[in-house]
């Protein structure tokens, strides 16, 4: 009924991306969201997956997923909303002459370089010239090769571990873009190296996996199990902050 409004409001490519927005909002606003309000921002993506980003809910529907009070829930998607995380579009039914499901839209997280752009500048009085300028690209190409490093080592390691199964050049660069759809959002909340030994992982379980039973979709199995393997991550981190 609502495709066209959905698709116009949609601001993800894909359910990875979706997948990673989702633990982005949750790690940089973990201090200022209650069980409930994660557990209502996890129904909802869990029903903004045929267009994604975009889930149609009501209130009473959410309520019982979760297992919450219908006023638990309106409070949480206040806060939802209030925290930039999901914008809530109110439709009217004319026809049953009430109120139908909500339209939810899944924001997109602000970019590193978003922030950094409205950051007041602390050297706008500073002189400026060859001599200043020339140490700060200096850097920025350090830290740039660094980058690039880290990924042809991750890329690497992706690779050995595939190759002990199949060689097959073009399903490792899609795992691996799987890989970092899901976790390029969380590098500045985990280190490197836990979540290449989760995608690591993942991948191993995948290929025991296919050696028990077909799978007609690798990339989408593999997808899954990453997700859910970086659920279980953030989910023992917000137990130990309520212990």
């Amino acid at each position: 009924m609502y495709t066209k409004d959905s698709a116009k409001m949609a601001q993800f490519r894909s359910i990875d991306d979706l997948n990673g927005a989702i633990r982005t909002h949750i790690y940089r606003n973990k201090s200022n969201l209650s069980p409930s309000a994660i557990d209502v921002l996890k129904v909802l993506s869990r029903h903004a997956v045929k267009t994604p980003g975009v889930a149609w809910l009501k209130i009473d529907s959410i309520a019982s997923l979760i297992g919450k009070h219908r006023t638990t829930i309106i409070r949480a998607i206040k806060r939802l909303e209030t925290l930039g995380i999901i914008r809530k579009e109110i439709k009217y039914r004319p026809v049953s002459g009430g109120n139908g499901a909500n339209m939810y839209v899944i924001l997109a997280p602000a970019s590193s370089s978003a922030t950094a752009q409205m950051q007041p500048r602390q050297d706008a009085a500073k002189p400026t010239g060859s001599k200043a300028d020339r140490p700060k690209s200096e850097d920025e190409a350090v830290i740039l090769k660094s980058k690039n490093n880290l990924l042809r080592n991750t890329y690497a390691a992706f690779k050995n571990v595939i190759n002990c199964f199949v060689t097959d050049r073009r399903l490792t660069s899609r795992l691996y873009g799987v890989y970092l759809a899901q976790t390029s959002a969380l590098k500045s909340a985990y280190d490197k190296s836990l979540l290449e030994e989760i995608g690591l992982n993942a991948l191993r379980i995948v290929f025991r996996t296919v050696k028990n039973k077909p799978i007609r979709n690798l990339v989408g199995y593999y997808s899954g199990t990453l997700n859910r393997m970086l659920d279980e991550v953030y989910t023992e981190e917000l137990k130990s902050l309520c212990e």
